[in-house]
This record gives C-alpha cells, sequence and structure tokens, in this order.
C-alpha cells in the first residue's frame, strides 16, 4: 500500500469511527429518553407525530418531533438505528443527467422577496429545467458534514407534485413546510443546533436520470433567525 493510499484508508477508517461514535451517543440518549417514559409519564405525554418517542425526547437524538421518519428512508424513527442518515443512496444511475441548471444555492443569507425581508437560514435551491420536457417524480437528497468532528446527517425528500416545465425556474425550501415550494427540514439537526463549519452536498434527481449535484458551504456559527 502505498502512503497516499495509506492515508486514504486511515481517513476512512477515523471518519467511519466519528459516525459510529456519533450513532452511538444517539442510541445512548434514545435508551435515556425510553428509560424516562417508564418512569416519568410526564416525559411521555406528547408525541405529536406519533412514532413511540415522545416530543421531549426527539430534542435529545435530534430528530424531529413532527415527523415520524426524519430522514425519510421508510423507517420509523424509534426503530431506525441512524435516524438521521438516510439509508437511501443518492440515485445514480439513469439515461444521461437530469435536465436541471442549479441556479442557486444557500444555506444562509436568505432572504424573502415575497415579504422584501431577510429570511431565516435554511437550505434553498434555485433550480431551472434547461431540457424539452417537464419534470416530474423528483427527489432532493442532502447531507450535512460537520468540518470539526466529521459527523454526518443526510435526508432524503420527495418532491411529491413538485413539477418544473421547460426553461421554469423555481425556488425549493426546506424549512417550516408550510408554503408551497416549501419543504419540512428537521428542526433539531445539526444544521440548527450545532455552531461548527459545515459541508451541505445536494443531489436533485428525477424518475429515470442520473441527479445533478453541487455541495454549499456553511460558516461556523449558527443557523441565524429571521428578525
Amino acid at each position: 500500500m502505498t502512503m497516499s493510499n495509506q492515508n486514504v484508508s486511515n481517513q476512512n477508517v477515523s471518519t467511519q469511527t466519528k459516525l459510529k461514535s456519533a450513532f452511538d451517543i444517539k442510541a445512548l440518549a434514545m435508551g435515556t429518553a425510553l428509560s424516562l417514559m417508564l418512569t416519568t409519564p410526564a416525559f411521555a405525554a406528547a408525541d405529536q407525530d406519533k412514532d413511540g418517542i415522545p416530543d421531549t425526547a426527539e430534542a435529545l437524538i435530534h430528530t424531529d418531533p413532527a415527523i415520524a421518519d426524519t430522514d425519510g428512508d421508510g423507517t420509523n424513527d424509534l426503530n431506525d438505528k441512524t435516524p438521521v442518515f438516510s439509508e437511501i443512496e443518492p440515485q445514480t444511475a439513469g439515461n444521461g443527467k437530469v435536465s436541471i441548471d442549479i441556479k442557486e444555492a444557500l444555506v444562509e443569507d436568505n432572504y424573502d422577496y415575497a415579504l422584501r425581508k431577510d429570511a431565516t437560514d435554511h437550505l434553498e435551491l434555485l433550480l431551472k429545467n434547461t431540457g424539452k420536457q417537464t419534470l416530474s417524480g423528483m427527489n432532493v437528497d442532502y447531507q450535512i458534514k460537520n468540518l470539526a468532528t466529521d459527523e454526518m446527517e443526510r435526508y432524503h425528500v420527495q418532491l411529491g407534485k413538485f413539477t418544473l416545465a421547460p426553461g421554469e425556474e423555481q425556488r425549493v425550501h426546506f424549512d417550516d413546510g408550510v408554503k408551497p415550494g416549501h419543504f419540512r427540514a428537521n428542526p433539531n439537526s445539526m444544521y440548527k443546533t450545532n455552531t461548527d463549519e459545515k459541508q451541505f452536498t445536494v443531489w436533485i434527481s428525477a424518475s429515470g436520470y442520473q441527479p445533478v449535484t453541487t455541495n454549499i458551504h456553511k460558516d461556523a456559527g449558527g443557523a441565524e433567525q429571521a428578525d
């Protein structure tokens, strides 16, 4: 093994070890939360997404109290060994790349053009269909990596009825998910709860096509709230 290959191998082992440690900590938090559920009825009182994890415990394991499958991989959070790391691999097969141009990708310094004021920091994508066919059946996978600890989260989001006509541009937001074109993001993710520097990797795919991808850097500091 060359020194270069050995360094890469050592880095991979280090990353895997850190990921395992992060998931072990979440498992410990889950165990503590479940123990409290059994011994303290008030702790288990509210569970708005009915996933078997009380809302107060969801913050401990960084899952979404309003979504039973936080990472979108099809497994209920209570039964998911990695509830904030989707087991769905971003799509790689297909007949050429999807005809999408990512015109803009933001995770900070967002702006609400309708209200003409700054918006709370969130993942925002400006997409343009550069092809001749309307795009539908679209998915977005995004990964967040903590550059200080190597901890990672990954989410799979189906855009449902969202379509993009030929030549059309639309913004897609991952925030509280209450408006058209807005999809719910995990409020307890490391993006919202941790101030370390981060790297986002985003994959955008449509049925039958390979994804387009982009990387976004997030400076150290928490996600800023709009005034």
